[in-house]
């Protein structure tokens, strides 16, 4: 008994140590995968745990498969391609279509401080999609604009010390004002409408309908572009988790509608997928937007509420289910 509670022990240790370290192989991915299937092995009498082993080690070797195409897959130098907007290179992305299904392309923009090829969710989705007859085009949007930069600039770094903090020591670091925020969100928004118009001449090699997949802030971004008509109408759009950050320091007068407001506006078909561990903000926001939206046909609006972090890749494969189900009503097959 001492002997399998001593076993037990390292195992959890030994555990505790690889869940600390980044995963940055697959092989990372199958050592906790072995090490969580040892444990169910301890904790349960010789009978139970066969029976319970057997299916956890299927659902592990699902789960590794999905980790290791969707996660550590590196991209290939054939998917990599640039643009150029306002003098500035920006790297797209670019895979596609897979087997006989030609139905389109998709557009996927991740959040504003990630990289074109995403992470999590957004990652697995430009790998996967093709697969599903759809090429995908994967953008990197503009970067945090929303977020101050507290960076110190190089000719500024023999100068430490001076000055540093100009503020007293009971007083808070000022926020953005109202005018910084509606010019740093246009800024963005520009920068956002014309590389996405930049996307015309790449998306033009896979002819059929076209998807626009936006998440998080970026989301935000697009649906004020599409209601000030400054896009091009996609054949669906899909919003995961959006929002727009500090929206509530812009003068009333001055903000947009509300997110669910101008969904509500749009006349083309949505998918609204919310993941219970998004920003605080979109989740406050998720049931007005299905509230303002219940008036449209099932056809044209949708909203799910599912968990899409890392620890839940079950529901990866249901959103992708999801959005591959509503393409198909849109191409009609």
């Amino acid at each position: 008994m001492r002997l399998i509670r001593l076993t037990k022990l390292i195992q959890l240790t030994e555990l505790a140590k690889i869940t600390r370290q980044p995963f940055h192989s697959q092989s990372s991915t199958l050592i906790v995968i072995g090490l969580l299937i040892l444990l169910s092995l301890v904790s349960f009498n010789a009978h139970s745990s066969a029976l319970i082993s057997n299916r956890l080690i299927s659902t592990s070797l699902v789960s590794a498969s999905l980790l290791s195409e969707s996660i550590f897959t590196p991209i290939s130098n054939s998917e990599k391609q640039q643009i150029t907007v306002q003098d500035k290179t920006i790297e797209i992305l670019v895979k596609p279509w897979q087997g006989k299904k030609q139905r389109g392309a998709v557009v996927v923009v991740g959040p504003s401080d990630t990289q074109a090829s995403g992470r999590g969710f957004v990652r697995y989705l430009r790998q996967e999609i093709p697969a599903k007859g759809w090429a995908s085009i994967s953008l990197k949007p503009t970067e945090g604009l929303y977020r101050p930069n507290f960076a110190t600039s190089v000719d500024q770094v023999t100068k430490a010390g001076e000055k540093q903090i100009a503020l007293d020591p009971h007083q808070v670091t000022p926020k953005y004002s109202s005018s910084q925020l509606l010019e740093l969100r246009n800024f963005q928004q520009n920068i956002m409408n014309e590389c996405l118009a930049e996307l015309d001449d790449i998306g033009a090699q896979f002819p059929g309908k076209r998807i626009l997949i936006a998440t998080d802030d970026s989301a935000g971004m697009v649906v004020n572009l599409l209601h000030q008509d400054k896009l091009a109408k996609p054949d669906l759009l899909v919003v995961i988790n959006p929002y727009r950050e500090f929206e509530q320091l812009v003068d009333e007068q001055s903000r947009d509608l509300s997110i669910a407001m101008q969904l509500k506006e749009l006349d083309i078909p949505v998918l609204d997928l919310q993941s219970a561990n998004a920003n605080q903000v979109s989740i406050s926001e998720a049931k007005d937007r299905k509230q303002q939206n219940e008036i449209k046909s099932s056809q044209l609006y949708r909203q799910y509420i599912m968990q899409l972090d890392l620890n839940n890749l079950g529901g990866w494969e249901e959103a992708m289910e999801y959005i591959e189900g509503f393409a198909r009503k849109i191409v009609g097959r």
